[in-house]
């Protein structure tokens, strides 16, 4: 996954923004001039650091990447002796954590994740966050099953909805409940727990 290290402030800035309006509003929704709006920073400055906006944004997305993943890798810590249930417990209420700290993550991978192209190719290959790479359970049929079926996608789609779709799901189920709130945004702990024990069953299944 690629490391991006601004070493300047106003580089810093001009990154900070893309991550935010590629996040809110996805690539071809954002253009120079809403960054350069944003940041503060003339155009040529942006082109001086970023020659193109496919460059600007593969190096705002491989940062957000690299904040998901050393936020995850934070959270990850179980002793040698954890059994294949505590280590994916564990490894999905990391995950679900990481996506409400660093929610420009969930943003941009459902929004760019729908269309075919460079940069589906480009996420494809940067999707999965080295930390989750590095789980190792000690049942090989387990590990097969959570990191190589469609159970892999059914857990990280669900994960990603509950919290990049957060605002949308907390109306309808409030609404639903006839409640002001429903825990789902803000993610509450009791919801997320809720959408982990679920999670559970089907890959203990």
């Amino acid at each position: 996954m690629p490391r991006t290290a601004p070493n300047n402030p106003a580089k810093e800035r001009i990154l900070e923004a893309a991550m935010t309006l590629f996040a809110q509003r996805g690539y071809e929704g954002t253009s120079f001039n809403d960054i350069t709006e944003l940041c503060g920073a003339k155009r040529s400055l942006v082109l001086y650091h970023y020659s193109s906006k496919d460059e600007l944004w593969r190096r705002a997305v491989g940062q957000v990447c690299q904040r998901f993943n050393d936020e995850m890798e934070r959270r990850l810590e179980w002793d040698d002796a954890a059994s294949d249930e505590d280590k994916m417990r564990t490894s999905m209420a990391a995950f679900i954590d990481t996506l409400v700290a660093v929610p420009e993550y969930g943003q941009i991978f459902l929004r760019e994740g729908t269309s075919t192209g460079p940069r589906l190719d480009w996420m494809a290959q940067n999707f999965a966050p080295p930390a989750t790479l590095s789980i190792r359970f000690r049942d090989s049929n387990f590990s097969r099953r959570v990191k190589r079926s469609v159970l892999r996608d059914v857990i990280t789609a669900t994960c990603l909805g509950i919290t990049a779709l957060g605002p949308l799901l907390d109306v309808s189920l409030a609404a639903a409940l006839h409640r002001k709130s429903a825990g789902v945004y803000p993610l509450t702990r009791k919801r997320r727990d809720e959408v982990i024990s679920l999670m559970m069953r089907l890959a203990m299944d």
